[in-house]
């Protein structure tokens, strides 16, 4: 392998770990009380409070506890590019 190629490897790695960094850098995690609006086998929707509506990502089965239009508290988490994904659900 010449030097150039070397080179250029080790730049393609470099950006590849700084995207690697950013993206799990900028994850927010979310509490909030909100009412289930909708229950599907992989996410709710759910209106918060203060008036907006959001889409989680919720794991598999776990949509038939939840009961449509009861209020809960959940938290969240949300990466730049995915979807909110739940992390807890509580009464």
């Amino acid at each position: 392998m010449n030097k150039q190629k070397r080179m250029l490897l080790a730049v393609g790695l470099i950006v590849l770990l700084l995207a690697l960094f950013r993206w799990n850098h900028f994850t927010t995690q979310t509490i909030a009380q909100v009412k289930v609006i909708e229950a599907k086998a992989d996410e709710i929707v759910v209106e918060k409070m203060s008036g907006g509506r959001e889409t989680v990502q919720i794991p598999k089965g776990i949509y038939k506890l939840i009961e449509v239009n009861r209020e809960y508290w959940i938290t969240y988490e949300h990466r730049k590019w995915e979807r909110p994904t739940l992390i807890s659900i509580e009464p």
